[in-house]
């Protein structure tokens, strides 16, 4: 490894989510259980935060819907607050911040606990406002405490709300109990073996290709179904570490609208979702014809290779939709850090923003881990 993976926290968190994935499901199996058995009879479930945390929430929200047959809904938190949705003792709400200390995460919290909600706190810190005061809180130590913009912590807690929907699934028996134990399996096992191999076999690729795709004009990410979540943390990324110019969108929005504005200055990045990859097939050729560079990611078909295209990862096929979402992170995770090690930028922190300013106006106190100065 380069100096790069000494120097910035941003690139070493990236190389430490296998086993952030796999600690957090192994040391948390009795959370995750208490907080199944406080939902046995809950009929609709509330998934919020901002950013990443908002991002995974939509993921999770088909799971829950999938796997346990529960209404669910992802929210943006700002927008939770503002539109206050009806919420009952009949609802759960699950609220995601890092901190704790998210400002609108704790209002929306509010909201919900005056309606008698039950609602789960996920943060690092089990002492923050948010872990102390919510009805059952899942405390994510497992990770560690990141000290820069969010990679592991947003993987792990994405696994670990599959787990639950698994787990409430076999509960209602919406799904069968061996089903549930294969779903487990491959998120304990199977995925965090699987990143271990895009480490191994990718990160070459991932690095010829962030060369190769160095200063786009503008990164347009893709991805349909429960793979939209990948697609919009993968832009988040480009955002926090590169500061660079991003769009995204679903396949099929790609196909109606956004591929008009596509042309050779940028990089569009398609990501499988194991459902069906007809629409993210025809996003490559598209995007092809219209000389684009493309980056491939997982189980979609690239029928005309090309010198502009490059397809990492196809093995990713063989998860499940829910899998596949947590180990296209990883890759596009290092796909932003080798995109900014090639732009001489600062992965962990924008030189040219004043942090702490925006970290002041964002939070209800000081972050942990990211000591701004």
């Amino acid at each position: 490894m380069s100096n790069w993976y000494e120097t910035y926290h941003f690139p070493k968190e990236v190389l430490e989510q296998a086993d952030s994935i796999q600690n957090c499901i192994n040391s948390l199996k009795d959370d995750i259980a208490k907080i199944r058995d406080a939902g046995k009879d809950v009929q609709e479930i509330h998934l919020l935060g901002s950013g990443d945390c908002y991002f995974i929430s939509l993921a999770a929200a088909e799971a829950f819907k999938k796997l346990a047959g529960i209404q669910a809904v992802a929210f943006e938190a700002y927008d939770y607050y503002l539109n206050k949705p009806a919420v009952s003792s009949k609802t759960m709400v699950i609220l995601f911040s890092s901190s704790g200390k998210s400002l609108y995460v704790l209002k929306s919290k509010d909201y919900a606990a005056e309606k008698e909600a039950i609602t789960i706190g996920v943060t690092n810190h089990a002492d923050s406002p948010l872990g102390t005061s919510c009805t059952i809180p899942l405390v994510t130590t497992a990770t560690g405490v990141s000290k820069t913009f969010p990679s592991k912590t947003t993987t792990s807690v994405l696994a670990l709300y599959y787990q639950l929907a698994v787990e409430m699934g076999v509960q209602r028996g919406t799904i069968s109990e061996h089903e549930g134990q294969r779903l487990s399996e491959e998120l304990a096992v199977t995925v965090p073996e699987m990143i271990h191999r895009i480490y191994k076999e990718e990160h070459q690729k991932l690095m010829e290709a962030s060369q190769a795709y160095l200063e786009a004009r503008n990164y347009v990410f893709v991805g349909s179904g429960p793979s939209r979540s990948s697609a919009l943390v993968g832009a988040a990324k480009i955002v926090e570490t590169s500061r660079g110019q991003v769009t995204f969108c679903n396949a099929e929005e790609y196909m109606h609208l956004f591929g008009f504005a596509v042309k050779s200055p940028d990089v569009v990045v398609v990501i499988g979702n194991n459902i069906s990859n007809h629409r993210e097939n025809q996003v490559v050729e598209y995007a092809q014809n219209q000389r684009a560079r493309v980056l491939v990611i997982g189980g979609v078909d690239t029928l005309n290779p090309n010198i502009d295209t490059i397809h990492v990862a196809p093995y990713l096929r063989s998860l499940s939709p829910w899998g596949v979402t947590l180990a296209s992170m990883v890759v596009l995770h290092l796909f932003a850090s080798e995109l900014s090690h090639k732009s001489y930028k600062n992965p962990d922190a924008p030189h040219d923003v004043d942090l702490k300013h925006v970290i002041n106006l964002l939070y209800t106190g000081p972050v942990a881990g990211w000591q701004v100065d």
